[in-house]
């Protein structure tokens, strides 16, 4: 007998962009829709400084017009390539650094002190030290956004790897797993939803940081284009530029949450 439920069956599941994004969509394009009217509003009234908050409208021809000038796609890739390549680096040595400390008493004594002193720095204040270090080219933007994200992935790793339930490392033994084994069958499949967890918030603090960096160690990206916008006081190509990190951030996001249902499918059956 085939039991009821109230779950789609399987493999019919709507994709989580689509699940997400759909219901959500609409608050986005209703305040977008209130803003524009507001801005109708002020152009009559002039309650506030248009130049100052432009309409989304304006907002919108600002990013055309970088569009069809084509330098508007240059941007774009340069602050996704630094940040990609950045997360590339703090990922695994994230991971390895917190497996060790978790796992090793001489990785502990050596690395966490360390780490937890450098840890509350916030990473803006750093920046002219990486310029001075590095120089102005590539390596001082992406080696910025590495050192921003590991803390991230490390703490979050390192506690995930702590609270691994001490029974599934009993079983562990008692089957006669080796510590390879163990390693991968127990703890990495135990922490690993945690870690991408930390993925998605190191992404958005990359985000966060590319546009710093970019401001004074860049000749194009995203970050770039918001600091040469505001030299000019081009108040609507600064905003687009905000817009489209905005959005870079939330496409991202949404993607890694799209990976993790994938990979993690078993938790919607655990739950359902």
């Amino acid at each position: 007998m085939t039991e009821i439920t109230g779950n789609p069956p399987a493999g019919k599941k709507p994709s989580l962009i689509l699940e997400l994004i759909s219901p959500k969509i609409f608050t986005l394009v209703a305040v977008m829709i209130a803003w524009q009217f507001l801005s109708v509003a002020n152009d009559r009234w002039h309650f506030y400084n248009a130049t100052l908050v432009p309409s989304p409208l304006g907002i919108l021809a600002a990013g055309i017009d970088l569009w069809r000038q084509g330098t508007l796609w240059p941007h774009i890739a340069a602050s996704c390539i630094r940040v990609l390549e950045g997360m590339a680096i703090a990922i695994p040595i994230g991971i390895l650094l917190a497996y060790l400390v978790a796992t090793y008493r001489w990785a502990a004594v050596i690395f966490d002190p360390i780490i937890e002193l450098v840890r509350p720095i916030p990473s803006l204040a750093l920046l002219p030290l990486f310029i001075v270090w590095f120089g102005i080219g590539e390596l001082t933007k992406i080696a910025f956004i590495s050192y921003s994200a590991f803390f991230i992935i490390y703490v979050a790793t390192l506690e995930a790897i702590r609270d691994v339930d001490p029974i599934l490392m009993r079983a562990a033994g008692s089957l006669g797993f080796s510590p390879r084994q163990t390693a991968y069958h127990v703890t990495f499949q135990a922490v690993f939803p945690h870690v991408m967890v930390a993925v998605r918030i190191a992404l958005a603090t990359s985000w966060f940081v590319i546009v710093g960096a970019e401001f004074l160690a860049a000749n194009e990206g995203l970050g770039y284009l918001i600091n040469v916008s505001r030299v000019w006081f081009q108040i609507n190509t600064m905003m687009a530029g905000a817009a489209l990190i905005g959005l870079l951030g939330l496409g991202s996001n949404y993607l890694l949450l799209s990976l993790e249902r994938r990979l993690f499918a078993w938790r919607d059956r655990t739950h359902s």
